[in-house]
């Protein structure tokens, strides 16, 4: 499986670049156009506002500042549409008023010359980034699908072609979720995202004040916190498949994954209400170019794995597509999303990171730890972690948090390590010895005590003993933001028991680590 691409990029760097070399591309054409001919005087500004039919647009390229642009030096191509501009080809119900005509006007216009002919054949990149097909349909040229009327009129800086009515919007998969009324839900949590960021390469410098540059005109783009790590949607060169829920599907799914998250207090409930939606968004996003061919499994952007999607009763089953200009959605009204494949995930603490879970100030211990590095032996991340007794009247003991519990039920496991596992692997020469513990698991929420005593451990291999199997927690401890591990309030305290007495017992602990596997649910598509 390939490696999950990182969506950081610089704001606009890829798109200025493919400008520069589209417009350096266009001299050549630029001057065979003109060759042997008198150069028109006329900017295409001047002859799209001459001409009355076209009027509608021109007042519309003026609303957007446009018009200096098609007044400048800059080599242009404009495929201008007569009568009436329909902004509802473009808007939906959720795209903004300012949105909406700016999308409209960079629709029809491309930088350099792009020539009609009766035989053309061409995809171009219109200045919203869109590939438009530029083609010819019986002899007559057709810009995606709109006929050309009057083409290939001359202008000082670029080329004007005439079409008999507007040129079709091709949304991509970011702005076609706020085209369909039925994806308001999932469409308002992503635009809600939505921030402004400054574009430096778009902006006109200064000078420098106190070291630092100044701009004289300072160009801010729309941006998205989630984009750098779903998929850079709006993206026009990208090719993404997007599962997208209706509205009742959203909220379906939301529900259920926030049943994961019922968090004891009160002021957690907004968080448990975005990290529900952020679940089920990660399941949603396949960015197609890092897809492994061959393997039967499909990748999302946030890395989790599906496989076969479009099988029976895969992840796309029942999905309708929609056509995209950088890839395709798939309408979902029943999607078979397993909350326990994407976020009920199995817990293990080793033991040699003791330090890292220990409640000060609640639980310690005066027994010694000493870590333990092995390899090739079974052993979890090739070290586990030895408890020595330090007083003579008990045996060791040690509590661990066990943090980022959900609210679910989990199987809850202790893996020990056999007393002759050494730095050098197995050893002969060193006694193998049994060990007798008890356990209790603590919730700091309910209050709730579960004990477990005198447990046998043979000590021969490496053994799993369960502490409890379906344990139901009924409080979320997860924290991504978590500072100290104080405030966990989920433990397990586990203890030798054995006597000094007992000659065949140790009374040291031989922790490998602390597992806590969620249990899963009849009919659940989770696998270990």
């Amino acid at each position: 499986m390939r490696k999950t691409k990182r969506y950081i990029r610089t704001i606009g760097h890829g798109m200025l670049a493919f400008a520069w070399v589209a417009m350096s591309g266009c001299a050549d054409d630029w001057d065979a156009h003109y060759d042997g001919q008198p150069r028109p005087e006329q900017t295409l500004w001047q002859e799209i506002s001459s001409r009355p039919e076209l009027a509608d647009f021109a007042k519309l390229l003026q609303s957007r500042g446009y018009d200096k642009y098609l007044d400048s030096d800059q080599r242009y191509t404009v495929w201008a549409p007569v009568g009436h501009i329909d902004t509802t080809l473009v808007t939906g119900e959720f795209m903004t008023a300012e949105e909406v005509l700016t999308q409209v006007v960079t629709n029809h216009i491309a930088r350099g010359i792009v020539p009609a002919s009766s035989v053309v054949n061409d995809t171009v990149l219109v200045l919203n980034g869109k590939p438009m097909p530029f083609v010819a349909v019986g002899g007559v040229p057709c810009f995606n699908g709109s006929a050309v009327s009057e083409a290939n009129i001359e202008c000082g800086n670029g080329d004007l072609h005439i079409l008999k009515m507007q040129a079709p919007y091709n949304h991509n998969v970011w702005s076609y979720l706020r085209q369909d009324s039925e994806f308001s839900a999932i469409a308002d949590y992503l635009y809600s995202f939505n921030h402004m960021v400054f574009d430096p390469d778009a902006s006109t410098p200064g000078g420098v004040v106190n070291g630092e540059q100044v701009y004289i005109d300072s160009v801010f783009v729309m941006g998205n916190e989630l984009w750098q790590q779903i998929g850079y949607l709006n993206n026009e060169s990208e090719d993404y498949t997007m599962l997208v829920p209706v509205n009742t599907e959203w909220h379906r799914l939301v529900d259920r994954f926030k049943t994961f998250y019922n968090y004891a207090d009160e002021e957690n409930l907004e968080k448990a209400e975005g990290y529900a939606c952020r679940n089920v968004l990660d399941a949603l996003v396949f960015d197609m170019g890092e897809q492994a061919g061959g393997t039967g499994y499909w990748e999302t952007t946030s890395g989790l794995l599906f496989q076969n999607p479009y099988g029976e009763g895969g992840l796309f089953s029942g999905a309708t597509p929609i056509g995209c200009s950088n890839g395709t959605i798939l309408k979902g009204a029943d999607i078979k999303l397993d909350p326990y494949g994407i976020l009920a995930r199995e817990i293990v603490i080793e033991g040699e990171d003791y330090d890292d879970y220990l409640l000060d100030g609640r639980y310690n211990t005066s027994d010694r730890p000493t870590k333990i590095a092995v390899a090739g032996t079974g052993v979890s991340s090739n070290a586990y972690m030895t408890f020595t007794s330090t007083s003579p009247s008990r045996g060791a003991e040690v509590t661990f948090a066990l943090p980022d519990v959900l609210s679910c039920a989990y199987d809850i496991g202790v893996v020990f390590v056999p007393t002759n596992m050494t730095r050098n692997g197995w050893s002969s020469t060193v006694v193998q010895k049994k060990c007798r513990v008890d356990f209790e698991l603590e919730d700091g929420y309910t209050r709730e005590r579960t004990s477990v005593e005198d447990v046998e451990i043979p000590g021969t291999a490496l053994d799993t003993i369960w502490v409890a199997r379906n344990h139901v927690f009924e409080y979320c401890d997860y924290n991504p933001d978590r500072e100290s591990i104080d405030d966990a309030e989920i433990s397990l305290t586990i203890t030798a028991t054995a006597k000094r007495s007992e000659s065949d017992y140790t009374r040291d602990l031989y922790i490998d680590c602390i597992v806590l596997k969620p249990t899963v649910n009849e009919g659940s598509s989770y696998e270990e």
